[in-house]
């Protein structure tokens, strides 16, 4: 697998790639903040740098794919990334009197399906 996210989803990207026995190829800005790149090399990842544009992370995320024929996980625009939202159903349905849910975001994967499950449950409640 292969992304380009130098975050949560990075390492986990990493982490889960590890467990199943495959590569994790993680592209990452070479400015990075060296903490986030110790966890993907903590959990397995295998580092490629790239410059700190978008274009640049995209485009060698491209080559590696080419060049290993990994598959491209993308750290948000995803449906596989977004159904981790479902954890706002675990949520209300513990606990169904919330009407407001925060959500950190980074690349917006997470907070994508956290609005798009706890609004399914409950239209008037606030994602923020």
């Amino acid at each position: 697998v292969v992304t380009h996210s130098s975050g949560n989803h990075a390492a986990a990207l990493s982490l889960a790639a590890k467990i199943r026995g495959i590569p994790a190829y993680i592209v990452i800005p070479n400015n990075a903040p060296k903490c986030k790149v110790q966890n993907v090399i903590r959990y397995g990842g295998q580092i490629i740098w790239s410059e700190p544009t978008m274009e640049s992370r995209q485009t060698t995320a491209a080559k590696v794919m080419q060049e290993t024929g990994a598959i491209l996980v993308h750290p948000y625009n995803d449906g596989r990334i977004i159904s981790q939202g479902t954890i706002s159903l675990e949520l209300l349905e513990d606990f169904p009197e919330i009407d407001t849910i925060i959500v950190p975001i980074s690349g917006g994967g997470l907070i994508s399906g956290v609005a798009l499950a706890a609004k399914s449950i409950n239209p008037s409640i606030r994602i923020l």
